[in-house]
Parts: structure tokens; sequence; C-alpha cells
């Protein structure tokens, strides 16, 4: 069990590490390939992205949540957005909104004032977390580019 606890709840909680990505893959539902390793490995390397896995007593991974940071141009200081979460279980709402709250503390530990939250339509489970804590939707556009 990681050395540091999830605010509210019995779950360890530390950065996510490679060895992780075979319970990472389960949690997000993701087959695994090679595209999506070389993918999950590199978010796990870049400093300017926080992953956290929030652990049971057993080891086993029960949520996860990612956070990004980008120098803003029109905010000034560094922006953060809660890139996604996800949690299991029988209390996974509960956990969700846990794991929110410490993507929040992450933020504001690393000098950002904002956190803006990117949901799939599909993802009603965090949504309701969100809103729950106080977000609210705000002007976001967004655009599909097709692949790379």
């Amino acid at each position: 069990m990681a050395g540091r606890r999830l605010p509210g709840t019995a779950l360890g909680v530390r950065r996510g590490r490679r060895s992780d990505l075979p319970q990472l893959r389960a949690l997000l539902g993701a087959e695994a390939t090679a595209r999506l390793e070389r993918m999950l490995r590199r978010l796990l390397a870049d400093l300017r992205t926080d992953v956290y896995v929030a652990e049971d007593a057993a080891g086993e991974i029960v949520g996860v949540v990612s956070i990004a940071y980008a120098r803003s141009l029109v905010r000034g200081g560094l922006a953060a957005v809660l890139d996604g979460a996800r949690a299991e279980g029988a209390s996974s709402a509960a956990l969700l909104a846990d794991l929110v709250g410490f993507a929040e503390a992450r933020a504001r530990q690393r000098g950002c004032r904002r956190l803006t939250a990117w949901v799939s339509p599909e993802d009603a489970e965090l949504r309701a977390a969100l809103l729950a804590r106080g977000y609210r939707a705000g002007e976001a556009f967004t655009t599909e580019l097709g692949a790379a």
C-alpha cells in the first residue's frame, strides 16, 4: 500500500509507475496495444502531468486521476487540467469525488489557481462528481482532429 493516504478514505495514494500499466489498462477498460503502452509510459514519465493511483490494502489499484499542466498565455502562470479520473468498486462515486479533491490539492501545490476538467459526454459519474464539488460548465470548444 502507498505511504500516503487519500484524504477521507482508507486508501493509499501514490504516483503511477510503469509496473501499474496492466492494472491501469484494466481500470480504463483498454485493450493492450503497443501504441497504448507507449502512450501510457510517456504519460507516466511526463513532468507536465501528474498521474496518481489509489490502491487498497492489498495493493490493487481502484482509482486513478490525471492532471496536466501548461503555461497559460492568457491567464498567466500555470494552468491545470483534470485530464481524467476513474474509479471502480461499490463506492466508486465517493472515490471519484475524493480523487477530484486530491487533484485540486495537487494543482494548488503546483501554484495553479484554476482547475479545468475535460469530461467525455459518456462519463456521467465524473460529471456528477464535478458538479457535486461546485464545478460549472464554462466556455470550451472542442473539435476532433482525426488521426495524426
